[in-house]
């Protein structure tokens, strides 16, 4: 079975960083900086997205948005460490799962920051492909992503999941017409959630776990 994992609020809860490195980029650019609270809504749909959100009651000039990107880049680079941890459980459930199914990454999270974090964070677990958000690449909920892991499958035919905690992944799973796994410990309200109806939902680490061993 190929188990195709979300990053951000799936495997790690990276909002402090994400929200640190943020609100420098904006103190930086003389722009109002925003609670955790919020900055928690404006995840998901890769950094420039995020940086626009956080200033769309005051700017949406490109060129402005395009130079907090690259600010909020600069500071997650030195932040990202001290900012971010594994969800408890995480580590030993994707041990546990690499021994019978193939494991990748699909995240809207640029690339460079997504291999960065895996390899850092999850040394040992073999995932088969990482990918992150690319230029000129279409991100989640765009399917590209994964056919693009498919196609690197040692079995592109074997069953299929794509496990995330947002209605983007689940968009993505559909669109790609392939099954998923709602996590509800992330960074959008469960509601948002069964409004997708999702193959199976997880409230837990364990029940995650018990869910794809019983599939």
């Amino acid at each position: 079975m190929n188990l195709i994992f979300d990053l951000d609020g799936t495997l790690i809860n990276s909002l402090p960083g994400i929200a640190q490195s943020l609100n420098r980029a904006l103190e930086q650019h003389q722009f109002q900086t925003h609670t955790i609270e919020d900055i928690e809504e404006f995840i998901g749909n890769g950094s420039r997205t995020l940086c626009q959100r956080a200033i769309a009651h005051t700017s949406e000039d490109e060129e402005t948005i395009d130079l907090l990107d690259a600010a909020f880049k600069l500071h997650y680079q030195e932040l990202w460490k001290n900012g971010t941890e594994i969800y408890a459980g995480i580590s030993n459930l994707l041990e546990n799962l690499s021994k019978n199914h193939e494991l990748s990454i699909l995240s809207n999270k640029p690339h460079n920051f997504t291999t960065e974090i895996i390899h850092t964070l999850f040394p040992s677990i073999p995932f088969h492909t990482i990918l992150g958000q690319r230029d000129g690449i279409s991100k989640k909920p765009d399917p590209s992503g994964i056919h693009e892991i498919l196609s690197q499958a040692s079995d592109p035919d074997a069953v299929t999941f794509l496990i995330g905690d947002s209605v983007v992944d689940l968009t993505t799973a559909r669109n790609a017409a392939i099954q998923s796994i709602a996590v509800t410990w992330g960074f959008e309200p469960i509601s948002d959630l069964t409004e997708l109806s999702p193959d199976h939902i997880a409230h837990s680490v364990s029940e995650l776990e018990t869910i794809i061993n019983t599939l």
